[in-house]
């Protein structure tokens, strides 16, 4: 079992005496060529249902709504079909100079813009792909591709545990179907669980603290973003890392907010 990605959330401390916060390995196992087919046909299967409880496709809602509410237009195509081009021909540069032993300073400064090429049409066609889920959050395709993206989430995280003195991988979404897991899911998304059982409760705050990332990874891995370590850490700072003043106005905040304590 290949991994896609791994991460560490920090949990709450038992008791006082340690002054290290535990924590807990998160893994996302790396679908199979099967197990991508598989996710395939369940969206297919999810799709057509959407379809039969009467949501229209994207396709529908574009001809039947045209360019209102701020729908895509032929220049918003045209402009993502220039961005697909550019981000193509940067990875194409990125590879010829990223392979040569020895550059040159002008073949220097050619890999270093497109290195910075790359990361900008790529982050704008994701924004942009982004834009069109959000237009489009009410239609059979963008429910059906929720579904999908929830598909992998259940099925591909797991944490580390130690039991019995063996470390090993368990299940963050417990069931033997899709529904169950998602019925499961649903009870970890609540604010508060009703129930005292241990095991649930660990789950529960694992859950908590990772959710987003997970999230995060199995969007980029399907959008085709980064398939392994690196080039997810690689896309998940493109995409989501915080600008500096952004990172400097929360940090501001955070201590107001203490001050007010």
């Amino acid at each position: 079992m290949e991994n896609l990605y791994t991460f560490q959330i920090d949990r709450k401390k038992k008791s006082n005496k340690s002054k290290k916060t535990p924590k807990t390995k998160i893994v996302i196992t790396k679908p199979s060529v099967a197990e991508v087919e598989n996710g395939e046909f369940f969206y297919g299967q999810k799709f057509n249902e959407f379809i039969n409880a009467g949501f229209l496709t994207k396709a529908m809602l574009s001809k039947k709504m045209g360019n209102l509410a701020g729908l895509p237009s032929a220049e918003d195509a045209d402009r993502l079909q220039t961005l697909m081009m550019e981000n193509v021909e940067a990875a194409r540069v990125v590879q010829f100079y990223g392979e040569a032993k020895k550059l040159d300073k002008e073949q220097q400064e050619k890999l270093k813009n497109a290195q910075e090429d790359f990361v900008n049409t790529q982050k704008e066609i994701y924004e942009y792909q982004e834009l069109i889920r959000d237009q489009f959050s009410q239609t059979a395709d963008a429910k059906a591709e929720q579904r999908l993206v929830e598909w992998f989430i259940f099925n591909f995280s797991f944490y580390e545990d130690v039991v019995d003195d063996k470390k090993g991988l368990f299940p963050i979404f417990q069931g033997e179907t899709f529904d169950d897991k998602r019925e499961f899911y649903l009870g970890l998304s609540e604010e508060k669980l009703e129930t005292k059982d241990k095991d649930i409760l660990k789950i529960k705050e694992i859950f908590d603290g990772s959710y987003e990332t997970l999230i995060r990874v199995i969007s980029i891995y399907l959008n085709k973003l980064g398939n392994d370590q690196k080039s997810v850490d690689k896309a998940m700072k493109d995409l989501f890392e915080q600008e500096p003043k952004e990172e400097e106005e929360q940090k501001k905040e955070e201590k107001e907010e203490e001050k007010d304590e």
